[in-house]
């Protein structure tokens, strides 16, 4: 996992890639409001390269926004490849579903405990409680896709529509089980006395977020079973 763009031969394309790293960074932080002088500043570059490489702040934040779809669909894509082969099969198999579920959410807990993307969530949690254009490019090529993608998962798993609005949200407060520990990453850092989440404190996470996970999934089970039967 890196979650800086990755160095290239080209000049041009290393000066973009510290261009865009710096801006994620300030506008993380301070979202439009951050000024073109401080990220050229920040990457170590001229100012008139941003005009020249992007022409204009928008379109640099938009850079920022289509980086970091391409970033989570790269992590994302072997996971997605398996699950759609699993889904495919005919019975689907429940115990390789739930151990999907299971993988995807610990690789979001990975990545949203990293340093190294704490600016791509700053980005997008401002998207998401202020969106502009950048947050519709993220939604559309990710978070839409791997917010269905689970909810499959989920929907097959206990035998609810994929489609219903009740699975969809169900599948949300799953997400948020992850979620939490970005969102709220000072309160747990503070209440559980850690300094920071090393592979031990991840590994914690991981499986307090895997019980969850099942609970609700055999809870979700268990719910749509009773309906079935009352039928």
């Amino acid at each position: 996992m890196n979650a800086t763009p990755t160095p290239v031969t080209s000049r041009g394309e290393q000066a973009k890639n510290t261009l865009i790293a710096a801006a994620l960074a300030q506008f993380g932080e301070y979202g439009l409001h951050a000024t073109t002088r401080d990220i050229a500043a920040l990457a170590g570059q001229n100012i008139a390269a941003i005009t020249y490489y992007f022409g204009s702040k928008e379109e640099l934040y938009m850079a920022c926004a289509q980086w970091i779809a391409d970033f989570i669909t790269h992590n994302f894509k072997p996971h997605v490849e398996h699950a759609e082969a699993i889904l495919n099969q005919q019975p689907p198999d429940k115990a390789k579903i739930r151990e999907l579920i299971h993988t995807a959410c610990e690789h979001m807990i990975i990545l949203l405990t990293a340093d190294e993307t704490l600016n791509l969530s700053k980005f997008i949690s401002r998207e998401q409680l202020s969106p502009t254009p950048a947050y519709q490019l993220i939604h559309d090529q990710v978070i839409a896709p791997m917010h269905a993608h689970l909810t499959s998962l989920v929907g097959c798993y206990t035998g609810s529509p994929p489609d219903d609005t009740a699975t969809i949200l169900h599948t949300h407060a799953l997400l948020g089980q992850v979620l939490a520990f970005r969102l709220g990453r000072e309160t747990i850092l503070l209440r559980a006395g850690w300094a920071t989440f090393d592979k031990e404190n991840v590994q914690q996470i991981s499986d307090v977020v895997r019980s969850h996970i099942d609970f609700i999934l055999q809870g979700l089970s268990s719910e749509r079973g009773k309906s079935g039967n009352e039928k």
